[in-house]
Parts: structure tokens; C-alpha cells; sequence
């Protein structure tokens, strides 16, 4: 097969895996409900764990990380196999994130990238994701919110990967990924800065 035609199809291939509407599936399996137009409508795990439960939510964190931690594993590890450029790593490294974003099963609606982001850096740098996961527990012990918390470990990771790898393609990738996630917070962020962002553990909207 063509050289660029296999990193066309595996890119590809991780996008529809990092698409796979996890939080709309157990919402419709659990509850029968809309989670688009049920809590603060973010398909992601916090609306999940606040909606139905956190058991669920776990399941929805442990899902959504392991569709972008799989296809990025298998690229890193066999990527002299596949003949794969740190270029194409880096574009294989941001399309499960874009799949669960803008996924093209729920028309192109989705969550806001934390959990898959996760699994994509724990297959690029564990080290930077144990380091960042640090600083979002703080974030979170100091002010009960998940946002915050997430917004903080995003703007932090870029760097992070950065110290860990060295390699300027990787970091330009995890900046597009960061921006990406704290874009994809702006409506928590107006919240915060109104003061009307939900803490941890109480109902209301996120």
C-alpha cells in the first residue's frame, strides 16, 4: 500500500475511534436521555458522573482515555513498521481528540477532550501526564472545580511533554491539543469568572 495512503487511513481510523460517542451511548443505555439537552449538556464524563452517576462516569473516563490511548500506542510503538514521520505521529496524536470533540457520529457535537487527551499523552509520556495529573489534583483539592482543574493541567501539558521528549513536533501538537481543550472551555471559563461555575458534587449546571 502507498506510504502516504496508510497514514491517511490510520489517521483516519483513530478519528472515527476517538468519535465513538461514549457519554451519549451509556446516557441512552442508562436513562434513555438526551445528554446533549440533560445537566450542562457537555458530553463528556463530569456531566455523566453529575447526571447518572458516578460509576458511570468512571466508565465514560476509562472509555473516552483508552479510544485516544490505543491507536496512539500502536502508532508510537510500531512506528517504524508503519513507516510513520514524527510529523504523522504528531497528526495521530491530535485526531482521536478532534473525533471526540467533533465526532461525525452525533453530528460532529461531542465532549471537551480531557479524558481522550489523556489517554493520548499516556501513550506519548506517561511522565508528562503524572506530572500534569499532579497539578490537576491540586487545582481540584484548592478549588472543587473539574474545569478549573482540567483548564490548568491543559495549559501545563504542552510544556510538560516537551520536558519529557524534547521533540518540537510533539510540542507543537500538544499546544494545538491544549488550545483546543481550553477553547472547548470558554463557556466554563465565563462561568468562573461570573462566579456561577458548579463545584464538584452539587447539581446544578456545569
Amino acid at each position: 500500500m502507498n506510504h502516504t495512503l496508510t497514514c491517511i487511513i490510520y489517521i483516519l481510523i483513530t478519528y472515527l475511534l476517538g468519535s465513538f460517542p461514549t457519554s451519549a451511548i451509556i446516557a441512552r443505555l442508562v436513562g434513555g436521555l438526551d445528554l446533549s439537552k440533560t445537566g450542562s449538556g457537555n458530553l463528556g464524563a463530569t456531566n455523566v458522573s453529575r447526571v447518572i452517576g458516578k460509576e458511570y462516569g468512571i466508565i465514560t473516563l476509562a472509555a473516552d482515555a483508552l479510544k485516544g490511548f490505543i491507536p496512539v500506542y500502536i502508532a508510537f510503538k510500531y512506528y517504524k513498521f508503519f513507516h510513520f514521520s514524527f510529523l504523522v505521529l504528531s497528526i495521530i496524536m491530535i485526531a482521536p481528540i478532534i473525533g471526540h470533540c467533533y465526532s461525525i457520529y452525533i453530528k460532529f457535537k461531542g465532549g471537551k477532550g480531557v479524558a481522550t487527551a489523556l489517554g493520548v499523552f499516556a501513550a506519548v509520556s506517561p511522565e508528562a501526564v503524572l506530572m500534569a495529573l499532579a497539578i490537576f489534583i491540586v487545582m481540584f483539592f484548592l478549588s472543587r472545580y473539574v474545569s478549573l482543574a482540567s483548564i490548568t493541567a491543559a495549559f501545563f501539558m504542552p510544556f510538560l511533554v516537551f520536558y519529557s521528549l524534547k521533540n518540537i513536533d510533539f510540542f507543537i501538537s500538544s499546544c494545538f491539543i491544549s488550545l483546543l481543550i481550553i477553547f472547548k472551555h470558554v463557556p466554563n471559563i465565563t462561568r468562573l469568572l461570573n462566579g456561577t461555575e458548579n463545584k464538584m458534587g452539587k447539581k446544578k449546571q456545569l
